[in-house]
């Protein structure tokens, strides 16, 4: 007997089958629930089906939310169907299902018309952030699908006695028949970076996954089907004679995008740094909001020592506060409000501890925690629903290209002889014929085998699993030949994924809906079409997309910065004025055997003290220790 249970709320969905009595099927649904009933919610809805069940716990983000529901179906072929997220492309998708495009009609009933016309091959037809579960009675198979792009998650486990899911991993790692086991080998792999053929649908816990955007998960007769439906790489470039041309089309897909993340019910805020798709995306929500005469709110995180910013070696080649370039995007608007946020009383150790809490994972970022849990928790307080975040840019919309992909032209060479030869012609040799020389060369953040080297593993880990060998040998380094363009746009779409992941929880805690315009599928798929020369312009400058796109509208000092920002610049001195905090956690750890059998904690301890004693240290130093202090806190808090 197979029974399946489905609960979604504030964009969560869980449930599960397993053969088992009635009484330990509701002992199970219980524990589900009870690991995410604190996170916020508005109402709940029930459908049953025989011996499977779906709920809804309800977040009214839209006006079409409100009428949300399980739906079932009793017909020829009787399904029960949990929906969560949001559908872009409604007035499209009435057209093709002749339904009605009104508010008292929600995205759901959307989802399940598309699935009933279309089958499986729904998911091609359907665009915003959205998953959803559907069991068919008829074919005693489930069907989970979730979105090519988005802020949403569903993570999975299947036992030998049934079939679990969630979009919150605390459903899964709190059940009573989960035995909790660290995945060895995904931990170290992100706390070295060391390999970039992480699984993208591994986690930090054994034996559960995570789907990908862009898949589909079908289960029947206990076996597991994923499937990629989504693969734009494959996309054929187009080619304009006017590079302008692709900006203006860029433009006008960024403004659907932007403008279908604006729907929601509750006040909409911005996150804004300052950098190109920050200010891009804040820019672009503030121009729609005009026409309802709202000003958008955006929250910027800067520096609360700014007195001690003047001793910053890096400040010559990072910008250390990026108020200036903020106020002058607020200018050129004149339709936002900023906010500004210095994060003085979040301290550093409890943004890693609150994130752990939140996450059930530790970050690579960890230096950067505090103030984003600062910001998060901000505009949740102050009664936004919906926050605007441009994550995935880099990947997108102010991609850099790559210059030694240039075709090869003439007047390029007359022009600028010396670029021309640096990054047409030495930089090909140089990544064909002299990499390790090049490797050898590189600083520490940009040559993985002395990143390792400054990360904390333990040594006898390193030899177990032989990881200086294996990048010696295979030739890995953070910075690979890439021999066509298509290749590293997807390494970000991959790159994505994971982080993906982290927002949609911390929005699931706080209450707030993240919604990124910069990965639009619509967008994608177009970005996957351009040729890598449209990102540069006649002089070599790169990222010349989005420079096109917001010219006239962003300020050229914002639009033409070189420097990028470095976020928590002032790490250093608040680590000074915390640090018996942070000294009292690294010598927590250093009393857990499981953390010191994967952490070298007697060098952490004493490089800790080392700081102590030096004047200035650099940022990149700062996260490392910080990076593995986290990584030994998730190992304490979860496995010892």
């Amino acid at each position: 007997m197979y029974c399946f249970f489905f609960y979604l709320y504030m964009s969560l969905i869980f449930g599960f089958w397993h053969d088992t009595t009635p009484l330990i099927l509701e002992e199970t649904l219980q524990q589900m629930f009870a690991a995410t009933k604190p996170l916020p919610h508005d109402g709940k809805d029930f459908g049953l089906l025989e011996n499977m069940g779906f709920g809804l716990m309800r977040t009214l983000n839209t006006s079409e939310s409100a009428n949300e529901k399980i739906i079932l179906s009793r017909g020829l072929a009787p399904i029960l169907f949990a929906p969560q997220g949001r559908i872009d492309n409604r007035e499209q998708l009435s057209h093709h299902l002749k339904m009605h495009n009104e508010p008292q009609v929600p995205d759901g009933d959307f989802m399940l018309a598309s699935y009933q016309k279309w089958g499986k091959d729904c998911v091609n037809y359907l665009k915003g952030d959205w998953s959803f579960a559907l069991y068919d009675q008829n074919e005693k198979e489930l069907f989970i699908a979730k979105a090519p792009m988005g802020l949403n998650t569903i993570y999975y486990m299947q036992q030998q006695n049934g079939f679990y899911f969630s979009s919150s991993i605390k459903s899964l790692i709190n059940l009573d028949g989960y035995n909790k086991q660290l995945n060895e080998l995904y931990f170290i792999r992100w706390l070295c970076l060391w390999d970039d053929t992480l699984a993208i649908h591994d986690t930090y816990f054994k034996n559960i996954y995570c789907l990908p955007a862009g898949h589909t998960l079908t289960i029947k007769n206990k076996k597991i089907k994923l499937h990629s439906y989504w693969q734009p790489q494959s996309n054929t470039l187009i080619h304009y004679k006017n590079k302008q041309d692709y900006a203006d089309e860029m433009l006008e897909l960024f403004t659907q995008s932007t403008k279908a993340r604006l729907r929601s019910i509750k006040p909409v805020a911005s996150m804004l740094s300052g950098g190109l798709d920050s200010s891009s995306a804040s820019y672009m929500a503030a121009e729609l909001l005009k026409s309802s005469h709202t000003k958008l709110a955006t929250y910027s995180h800067i520096p609360y020592f700014t007195k001690s910013l003047h001793q910053h070696s890096e400040g010559q080649d990072r910008v250390l506060d990026e108020t200036p370039f903020i106020l002058a995007t607020a200018q050129a608007s004149g339709n936002i409000q900023p906010t500004f946020l210095n994060s003085k009383d979040y301290s550093v150790l409890k943004g890693m501890t609150d994130a752990i809490n939140i996450l059930d994972a530790p970050s690579h970022g960890a230096a950067n925690l505090y103030w984003m849990l600062d910001l998060y928790s901000t505009v949740a307080d102050q009664g936004f629903g919906t926050l605007l975040s441009a994550e995935g840019g880099n990947g997108s919309i102010s991609f850099a290209g790559l210059d030694y992909l240039l075709p090869l032209k003439f007047s390029p060479m007359i022009r600028h002889p010396y670029k021309f030869f640096r990054n047409q012609v030495a930089k090909p040799l140089g990544y064909t014929f002299f990499m390790d020389y090049i490797n050898k060369k590189r600083g520490a953040t940009n040559n993985l085998e002395k990143y390792i080297s400054s990360i904390f593993l333990h040594p006898s880990i390193q030899e177990q699993y032989e990881i200086v060998n294996d990048i010696q040998v295979n030739k890995k380094d953070f910075v690979t030949k890439i021999k066509d363009i298509n290749e590293i746009k997807s390494l970000f779409v991959t790159n994505f994924y994971a982080r993906s992941n982290t927002s949609t929880a911390f929005g699931h805690y706080y209450g707030i809906e993240l919604r990124d315009p910069t990965i639009d599928v619509d967008l994608m798929n177009y970005f996957f079409r351009i040729p890598n020369e449209v990102f540069f312009d006649d002089d070599y400058n790169n990222r010349m997309l989005v420079k096109r796109m917001m010219k006239g509208r962003l300020p050229d000092s914002v639009l033409f910065e070189k420097r990028k920002g470095l976020q928590s610049a002032d790490i250093l001195y608040r680590i000074k004025a915390q640090w018996a905090e942070l000294t009292m956690a690294i010598e927590s750890i250093k009393c857990s055997s499981v953390v010191n059998h994967y952490l070298d904690t007697k060098r952490m301890s004493e490089t800790w003290y080392q700081y102590q004693k030096q004047d200035y240290v650099e940022t990149f130093k700062l996260q490392t220790i910080l990076k593995a202090l986290q990584f030994g806190l998730f190992l304490q808090m979860h496995f010892d």
